[in-house]
């Protein structure tokens, strides 16, 4: 009889079109199916916590798959990671309630962009960051991270082609800090839509660069529009960073 199991995993998105089976890409879904299922020696379908978006990575990613073994955890774990890419690493395997669920069961996903500001770059850091070579005003972006917390309408930080049924989400927490030339913001919520995190670090540089003031942040939430908001900023600085469950 099939039992259903928790996998924890963690992957650097670079190489890959997301999470999510994608006809034309590779994505770490497709990868970790093909894995289990070569091991386990038959289908498994892996249900994931979150569809992280091209580039993105994942330092603590949650999945779930149902499949019947008399394998032990650990040799599972151990020939999965075998046959995986080695950019794609399962941390632990564990069976769990029939229940579960790693998208639905999810009470909070907490998320961290980082910017790198030094003059020449860090090439070790490279693939994850936001290489920015222009000034920013850092107490300025500071000051406006409060205006996300709570339940907001976040159209307006929210990318087109997002197939949400709402576009409420409450943020627990948002903060920026800065150690040396590196930005770091964290942000932990109920949910994020297509793009979120990436539209805010956007907003916070363009505040930074003083395209936008902070007061506008509470203005550019109530009025719902994309285009009043900052940029895009890109995949690479961004990482799904630890996903909580009741």
């Amino acid at each position: 009889m099939s039992q259903n199991h928790k996998i924890t995993l963690m992957y650097n998105g670079a190489r890959y079109g997301g999470w999510q089976v994608q006809k034309n890409a590779v994505t770490i879904q497709e990868e970790l199916e093909k894995a289990f299922s070569t091991i386990l020696r038959q289908d498994v379908s892996i249900i994931g916590a979150s569809r992280t978006d091209a580039g993105v990575h994942a330092l603590n990613y949650t999945a779930n798959a149902f499949f019947d073994t008399d394998l032990e955890e650990r040799r599972i774990l151990s020939g999965v990671n075998a046959v995986l890419p080695e950019d794609i690493r399962v941390k632990s395997i564990k069976e769990c309630d029939e229940a579960f669920h790693a998208r639905y069961c999810a009470k909070s996903k907490t998320y961290v962009y980082q910017i790198d500001t030094s003059i020449y770059g860090d090439v070790f850091k490279k693939p994850y960051v936001w290489r920015f070579k222009y000034p920013l005003n850092f107490e300025n972006m500071q000051k406006c991270t409060p205006f996300f917390l709570g339940r907001h309408d976040f159209s307006a930080f929210m990318s087109k082609g997002a197939q949400a049924k709402t576009f409420e989400r409450e943020i627990y927490e948002c903060s920026l800090t800065r150690q040396d030339d590196m930005i770091t913001m964290k942000i932990r919520g109920n949910g994020f839509l297509y793009n979120m995190v990436r539209i805010i670090a956007g907003t916070l540089v363009s505040v930074g660069r003083g395209f936008l003031s902070g007061e506008e942040i509470p203005q550019i939430i109530l009025s719902k529009e994309r285009k009043r908001a900052g940029i895009t900023a890109p995949p690479e600085g961004l990482m799904l960073y630890e996903i909580e469950y009741e």
